[in-house]
């Protein structure tokens, strides 16, 4: 089973950051600093450091110089019964000056490299888990993986984020927690008191950093995503198709474009080599339908009208929203509950209540639109390829291009 454990920013956190700290001689050990990491070990805590030593890559000392630190400092340490379970740095900056180190990487903080390295090794629960530190990048990091932060200093400003004066205020504070645990969210499941994961959590000041960190909240957005409903989605549309009942799609914004191409995919694109002949609309499609409905009626009566004339018992209604809460959806869907529709729900952030009206729900645990959205529509195009396969043999599957 996984456990919580506690990442430790260093220096400004363990030890004095008085800049670039790369020598032994400048190791000093902030006030009750050791005695707060011992505190932990007792507590069968593990510990971790993980810090940005962006000194190695402007030049200021070298790879061996960290280690050097490190070894002083797990030797100072030892000295008062307390270890760090494991030690974890990133050389790299995109504006450094030696080679070799002068580039983006996903293990600077707040990317998540160095902690989804340290749950790999220690078996973290890294959404169980505290992230503590004196720096913008250390609420970054927390929110990157889902971590409660504990932030170092005067209060941030932000509401979800808990400042206290020290290292040893904040294993109080941890150590408090364990006594009586945090009762998870009925709805969302996240534990009180958890950082939502956040992206952006800081300023970007180069577009390839941004990217970097953008693929990978999309990469792990689409590993939340529960692939028993995905196969669900697939055999309610399969089905469907198989009796010739009818599919609709709609969303606001974004993913109302989603919607839209969802019915080129799902119409023209399953055909390609196949025998089917599907009935696939996009209720966000008709502006000038949207627009009389919305100025006679209201806005979210937008679906469900166009539901209540086009829709028969045993058709498909598929919802993409982002947030889950957009009334027009929750009107289409339901309606559709009520009229003998199945449904599916593309979600994200929280999701409800849509994620709950659903049949099947296909969410994506993020809370960037952006990212959101991507992974919609990845879903909305897995969807379509493996009903046009599924149609397929396997040599014919060979020779086409998807």
């Amino acid at each position: 089973m996984s456990r919580a454990g506690v990442l430790l920013d260093r220096d400004g956190t363990i030890i004095v950051d008085s800049g670039y700290v790369g020598s032994v001689d400048r190791v000093v050990f902030i006030d009750g600093a050791i005695e707060a990491v011992a505190e932990l070990n007792a507590a069968g805590i593990p510990v971790a450091v993980v810090t940005n030593q962006a000194g190695v890559a402007r030049g200021h000392y070298r790879l061996e110089d960290v280690h050097r630190v490190h070894a002083h400092m797990e030797a100072e340490m030892a000295r008062k019964g307390a270890h760090v379970d494991m030690w974890l740095f990133c050389p790299y900056h995109p504006d450094g000056t030696v080679d070799g180190f002068a580039r983006i990487s996903a293990d600077r903080k707040p990317s998540p490299g160095m902690a989804l390295a340290a749950a790999e090794a220690l078996d973290l629960d890294l959404t169980a888990s505290w992230v503590i530190g004196d720096a913008a990048c250390d609420i970054g990091l927390a929110r990157a993986v889902g971590a409660r932060a504990l932030h170092l200093g005067t209060a941030t400003g932000d509401a979800d984020v808990e400042s206290v004066p020290d290292l040893a205020a904040a294993v109080e504070r941890i150590l408090r927690t364990q006594d009586t645990p945090p009762v998870p969210d009925p709805v969302s499941g996240r534990l009180a008191g958890f950082l939502e994961p956040r992206f952006p959590a800081e300023h970007y000041e180069h577009a390839d950093t941004f990217a970097l960190d953008y693929a990978a909240q999309l990469a792990k957005a689409l590993a939340t995503v529960d692939l028993a409903q995905v196969e669900l989605a697939a055999e309610l549309l399969n089905a469907a198709y198989e009796r010739d009942a009818a599919v609709f799609a709609c969303g606001n914004g974004g993913s109302a474009s989603i919607a839209n191409h969802l019915q080129c995919d799902h119409s023209k694109g399953v055909r390609n080599g196949t025998d089917l002949r599907t009935r696939v609309a996009s209720l966000s499609a008709n502006a000038e339908l949207l627009s009389a409905i919305a100025n006679d009626i209201g806005y979210e009566a937008v679906f469900e009208y166009q539901l209540q004339s086009q829709a028969r018992p045993g058709d498909v209604l598929l919802v993409v929203s982002s947030s889950g809460r957009s009334p027009n959806i929750l009107r289409a869907l339901e309606w559709a509950r009520e009229n003998g529709l199945q449904t599916i729900s593309l979600t994200g952030f929280e999701g409800h209540p849509a994620r709950s009206i659903a049949d099947v729900a296909v969410h994506v645990d993020s809370q960037n639109y952006g990212v959101v959205e991507d992974a919609h529509q990845a879903c909305m195009h897995l969807l379509a390829q493996y009903v046009r396969q599924s149609r397929m043999s396997s040599d014919d599957v060979a020779t086409q291009t998807f």
